[in-house]
């Protein structure tokens, strides 16, 4: 039996080397055999909480339709945060020790690896596409930079109509 593959972030918002993991692990796993959770489903709307739940969801589903996704609030207590994803798995049928999680770097899978669980690293600073982070989309976002290889280009146009929208609201704040 396949190892049910895992992919957990706050995708905040989804890029390219988000990307890069999901098409790799549906390569490696097949689509019946992979979850995305989005991360920091509950939190307030901040610069580093842009988009909400909902608007990452949707940005995930244009780009790959068939992918499983479910969101996971914040903890502010690691073994928490793991028995509520636990638990997330189990209802879904899912047994925890038969699962791998993914990340794009060690640092994405830091919880996982201190707490033994197996993992794949898909290095997606490894050369062959531009270094992206959830960070970089949304400075570009700000400067009105391109954000063409930071973003595939499916949700490219709808990320940056909703961001201007939001940017007026939060500049209020």
């Amino acid at each position: 039996m396949k190892k049910t593959a895992i992919y957990v972030g706050r995708f905040n918002p989804f890029h390219n080397g988000h990307h890069a993991v999901v098409s790799k692990m549906l390569d490696l796993h097949g689509k019946e055999n992979c979850l995305m959770i989005i991360g920091s489903s509950n939190a307030p709307f901040s610069l580093r909480h842009f988009f909400s739940y909902n608007e990452r969801k949707q940005f995930i589903q244009k780009v790959f339709p068939d992918i499983k996704l479910v969101g996971l609030p914040d903890y502010h207590n690691d073994k928490e945060w793991l028995a509520a994803l636990d638990d997330i798995l189990k209802v879904g049928g899912i047994n925890p020790t038969e699962v791998t999680f993914f990340g794009g770097c060690q640092e994405d899978i830091r919880f996982f690896l201190e707490d033994g669980r197996d993992c794949t690293i898909l290095n997606r600073f490894d050369g062959t596409s531009l270094k992206t982070s959830a960070t970089e989309v949304r400075d570009a976002l700000i400067a009105g930079r391109p954000l063409d290889h930071l973003v595939h280009e499916s949700i490219l146009s709808d990320m940056k109509k909703l961001f201007a929208e939001k940017w007026e609201k939060f500049k209020k704040i």
